[in-house]
């Protein structure tokens, strides 16, 4: 099955050649993995899947268990998905609409975009606020996912979280998820999945999407048992 695959990412290189190099790198993507079971899905599913941080893992764990589509799918990027920050600041942007946003900004913590110059940086992550702000008003049920398994959160901080979610959702369905290595006591509305993860390997997360099926290691262990918990315990409804 692997030959099968890197044959089939040869021949969508091969067949996007003569294109622009963005157009290119997205049609190579839809060419490989697009599945019309998968579109469907995507299609008439009732969640967002919405990333708080505090970097890239929440987006590319769900879209490696293909519970949040990926972007040919229509999917859009949004401000916290490839942003290396910490649950405080992450609370405060959300607070303040994320008006101080670019002040004072680190693009090292960013870096999917850190080449990018200051004028493309300020309009991509102005585009990306603008997504997650319309994310925030949809009717549909949102799961908000909070990833951090170096710094257990604090709980006055995951309550202080919850509460400002509550309160831009005016009353719209939503589940705040914890991805950390610790159950944390007294949070009866929020889902925790508390694992024994460490990530230690600048290649995580490309053994976590496994996109030919080579690897087996505790990365790709990790990926099928939240798999497993995000569908049984999480979307089951």
């Amino acid at each position: 099955m692997s030959h099968l695959l890197h044959l089939k990412k040869f021949l969508c290189k091969v067949f996007t050649c003569w294109m622009p190099y963005k157009q290119r790198i997205l049609y190579r993507e839809a060419l490989y993995w697009f599945s019309f079971s998968d579109y469907w899905r995507f299609k008439h599913a009732n969640y967002h899947i919405v990333s708080l941080g505090a970097n890239c893992l929440p987006r590319g764990l769900t879209t490696a268990i293909k519970l949040k589509p990926r972007r040919f799918y229509g999917e859009k990027t949004c401000v916290f998905d490839l942003y290396i920050s910490n649950l405080k600041r992450n609370i405060d942007l959300l607070e303040n609409n994320f008006k101080d946003f670019f002040s004072d900004i680190d693009k090292t913590n960013f870096p999917h975009d850190d080449e990018l110059s200051h004028d493309e940086f300020i309009k991509r992550y102005e585009n990306r606020i603008k997504n997650f702000q319309e994310v925030l008003q949809s009717d549909k049920m949102l799961y908000f996912i909070f990833s951090d398994y170096r710094k257990i959160p604090l709980r006055k901080d995951i309550l202080r979280l919850y509460a400002v979610l509550e309160r831009k959702r005016s009353g719209k369905p939503f589940k705040l998820i914890l991805l950390t290595s610790e159950y944390i006591d007294n949070l009866s509305n929020v889902v925790q999945l508390p694992e024994k993860f460490t990530i230690d390997d600048g290649c995580w997360l490309v053994h976590i999407i496994n996109e030919y099926g080579d690897y087996d290691n505790n990365y790709t262990q990790y990926c099928h048992r939240m798999r497993v918990k995000f569908i049984q315990e999480i979307l089951k409804e």
